[in-house]
């Protein structure tokens, strides 16, 4: 979250967001399932006792605990059927319920600029970040290490970075060693140019880790539900938007900003928003259906799109071709996909629509920042 616009004592109670799983699960015996059904879903920085209305809209993770992780907060987490990633502490490596950890985080945001008694510090040199990532393996190494950076990932021009703004080589230093690694960015509740109201630098943000991801690390992404403590917040389509850009440019996890300070504070605010907390629920139900077709591998250069407007990810599950598509500013358009498969009939997931596939085109109106995740069941000897 953008510090700069809080007071010193509100952005301590958020020094903490974070994201991401290792691509090879198999590393990490305690880490979280290497079931390819299993997609992690969080939400950030939530009481345990909130566990049971947050897994009812499929939140599977509670990334972050307040001034924890304590034996209360495991044992709660446990009885409710939850996985935690949070700071690692002696409580946490000695407790019986350990088994709720599936990654040990470090402080959220180490490139912005610190809280301090008077303001704010500098930022956290990359090398302590890499030597805190080491320190934490040394203790275990049987669960990943998550990194959560601010918005400087993709926004250069972010002055919350303190002494460290401006210096893009600061995340490939901090990222060494990790095995998950995320950034915040909320176009629609931020304030910020040039971010402000441009949905696709939550997709910049996951292309940025990824440029500089070694092998094995994963990415994260963060995105906004809330006003947090602002006078906009996201739309349904616009929630959508930011969370099937960040899966369809590459991320692996998926954490929820829930927090809410515009209209009072509420830690759970989405639960204010019927419709946004309907739009996380459908949009949740419909990652964990197609987990095991997020958790494959893209087949690369095999559909063409008439638009360079709009990102594409396709996929090969089973008997089926997937393709999911979103447009990547807020210009509506018609778009033309050329498909490696001549005719079939084309589900249009989540929508309750089907449309017939000839001679390999498919055309499609999108809305600005629209998504549209397409399934064609293929016919033996079809592609």
């Amino acid at each position: 979250m953008a510090r700069s616009a809080l007071s010193p004592i509100v952005a301590a109670l958020l020094i903490l967001c974070g994201s991401a799983q290792s691509s090879d699960n198999d590393t990490f015996r305690n880490g979280f399932p290497q079931d390819s059904r299993f997609f992690p879903i969080g939400v950030w920085l939530q009481a345990p006792h909130n566990a049971d209305e947050f897994r009812s809209i499929g939140i599977n993770t509670f990334v972050g605990l307040w001034q924890g992780p304590t034996e209360a907060q495991l044992s709660e987490l446990a009885a409710r059927g939850m996985f935690a990633v949070a700071e690692q502490n002696e409580e946490a490596l000695r407790s019986p319920n350990a088994k709720v950890v599936k990654g040990w985080m470090q402080a959220d945001e180490p490139d912005n600029a610190q809280p301090a008694l008077a303001g704010f510090g500098p930022c956290i040199p990359a090398a302590t970040v890499a030597q805190r990532t080491r320190q934490i393996k040394g203790r275990d190494a049987t669960r990943p290490v998550m990194i959560n950076f601010g918005q400087g990932v993709a926004n250069p021009y972010w002055k919350g970075r303190g002494s460290c703004t401006g210096d893009a080589k600061y995340y490939d230093a901090a990222m060494m060693g990790a095995d998950i690694v995320s950034s915040d960015i909320y176009p629609v509740a931020g304030s910020v140019d040039p971010v402000l109201g441009k949905l696709e630098y939550v997709a910049r943000a996951t292309d940025e880790l990824f440029k500089r991801a070694n092998s094995g690390q994963t990415v994260w992404a963060f995105v906004e539900t809330t006003f947090i403590q602002s006078q906009q917040r996201v739309t349904p389509e616009q929630l959508r938007a930011e969370l099937w850009m960040a899966l369809i440019h590459g991320a692996k996890g998926i954490v929820y900003f829930v927090h809410e300070w515009t209209g009072g504070f509420r830690e759970d605010g989405i639960f204010r928003h019927k419709e946004l907390v309907e739009e996380a629920r459908r949009n949740n139900q419909l990652i964990q259906t197609l987990a095991p077709v997020l958790n494959s591998d893209n087949i690369r250069n095999v559909v063409k799109v008439s638009l360079p407007s709009i990102s594409i990810m396709v996929k090969k599950y089973a008997d089926a071709l997937y393709i999911f598509a979103v447009v990547m500013d807020q210009n509506a358009v018609t778009a033309r996909l050329e498909l490696p498969v001549q005719s079939g009939t084309v589900e249009v997931l989540g929508e309750g629509r089907s449309m017939a596939l000839t001679g390999g085109i498919l055309e499609d109106r999108f809305a600005g920042y629209g998504v549209h995740l397409y399934r064609i069941v293929l016919a033996a000897g079809q592609f």
